[in-house]
């Protein structure tokens, strides 16, 4: 391996560019070699991975176009991205975009297991390194060197969540397995693998079938990694939950356990306050997660899940998602503006908590849960 560092040259290398924005660090580290070759290139892509490596961690300019380097004797994988939020409050900060990892190859994706996959061989030691996307709107390359650096840290994932990962990959290896021929050009096959790829829930594959596919961290599991990081929130490792198929199965049956009881009974169980605006989704935090408390980031967060409370009528109808839509989007975090990029197999998860109302003397009295589920909004351009 030609890059090898310790954790502690590690340590001084980053320590060294606090609080140094990315055009600072090239200019003092690299004479603007980076930032310069935006004024010929305005739309270059990378400029921000390009700087940590040729001013941080030393990379020549003729250096082979490798990412993996060694630390305390580890093979490990650079990642830069980028965070949104407001400088100096780690509250705010969130993933500007998911993390792509490694391209898919069908062929050889049938022959590995986990542990030997090109995707485990990028994900095992990670270097993750933040600055902030300090914008509101899309940016030319040059104007990156205004982006402050933020920090870095070597992750390692919790063996909860490796198990929800390792189930991601599996999805997209049966779905390899059990294709005849390998053919991205077929519609069908590309409708097939659309569809098998919902049920992931901390990876992603993008772009589409026939546009070679890579598996990244959901932008969702990105945002739960670094508010571990930022704001020292636990990240859950009790939830044996690992993909929406248990998930709902888990929902059925805590709807047999839960059903007909008033929320404010429940509450008081599980020491919530009933009166509380967020009483929905604190109760099914404490059902999906007993043992996570406030401080830790839940499997919702970590999925990009929504948490909803809806009504159920005295006839048994159930509220229409589409009738609150603009109020899911609001919760998750979206705006309204966004479902013009959207795509027809862009998707939302919603865990619901339906609500009866018990009456007294014509006057509501009492909400009473009805059932939990697993709800699949997908998303149309026409919406």
């Amino acid at each position: 391996m030609e890059h090898q560092y310790t954790s502690t040259e590690i340590k001084e290398r980053f320590d060294e560019v606090s609080r140094k924005t990315l055009g600072q660090i090239d200019e003092e580290k690299s004479n603007g070699r980076d930032f310069q070759r935006t004024i010929e290139n305005p739309k270059i892509t990378g400029i921000a991975g390009d700087v940590i490596e040729h001013s941080i961690l030393g990379y020549g300019s003729d250096a082979k176009q490798e990412t993996d380097i060694e630390i305390d004797g580890k093979q490990v994988e650079v990642k830069t991205t980028g965070l949104t939020g407001e400088l100096g409050n780690p509250e705010s900060y969130k993933a500007k975009e998911r993390i792509t990892i490694t391209n898919i190859s069908p062929h050889k994706l049938v022959k590995e297991t986990f542990e030997t996959s090109s995707l485990w061989n990028k994900l095992e030691n990670t270097l993750l390194v933040y600055y902030l996307y300090d914008s509101k709107k899309p940016v030319k390359a040059a104007e990156y060197a205004n982006f402050p650096y933020l920090g870095y840290q070597l992750h390692e994932f919790p063996e909860t969540d490796l198990k929800t990962i390792m189930n991601d990959w599996k999805i997209i290896q049966d779905f390899c397995l059990a294709q005849d021929v390998i053919d991205k050009k077929n519609e069908a096959q590309a409708k097939a693998y659309s569809a098998a790829k919902k049920s992931m829930m901390y990876l992603e594959t993008a772009p589409g079938w026939k546009n070679g596919p890579r598996f990244a961290l959901k932008q969702s599991y990105v945002t739960s990694i670094i508010k571990e990081h930022f704001t020292n929130q636990n990240i859950d490792e009790e939830n044996n939950i690992s993909s929406y198929a248990e998930l709902d199965a888990f929902l059925s049956a805590n709807s047999k356990k839960y059903q007909g009881r008033r929320v404010g009974e429940i509450a008081k169980e599980l020491g919530i306050a009933s009166s509380s605006k967020a009483v929905a989704s604190k109760l099914i935090r404490h059902i999906l997660e007993p043992n996570t408390g406030d401080d830790e980031v839940g499997i919702d967060e970590k999925s990009g899940m929504v948490i909803k409370a809806r009504t159920m009528y005295s006839d048994g109808r159930k509220k229409r998602i589409a009738n609150s839509l603009r109020l899911i989007l609001m919760s998750s975090g979206m705006q309204m503006a966004m479902l013009q990029k959207l795509k027809h197999t862009d998707i939302l998860i919603i865990i619901s908590l339906y609500f009866q109302f018990l009456k007294k003397k014509g006057k509501l009295r009492h909400r009473m849960i009805h059932s939990l589920a697993l709800n699949v909004l997908v998303f149309q351009r026409n919406i």
